[in-house]
């Protein structure tokens, strides 16, 4: 977790209280998660088909 935390602060430009905020949000309501990229159109830009996984 540490590491994906490290990646948020670097390469969003967030801080480190922030990033944990973000992933406990997203431990919280992982069900959730796929439905709402799936909703945002998000998943049919990702490349090479990754969307189709969601």
């Amino acid at each position: 977790m540490e590491d994906l935390i490290a990646k948020m602060v670097d390469k969003v430009g967030i801080d480190k209280a922030t990033a944990e905020k973000v992933l406990a949000f997203l431990k919280d309501h992982a069900d959730d998660v796929g439905k709402y990229i799936a909703d945002s159109g998000v998943a049919a830009k990702l490349p090479g088909g990754l969307g189709k996984l969601l």
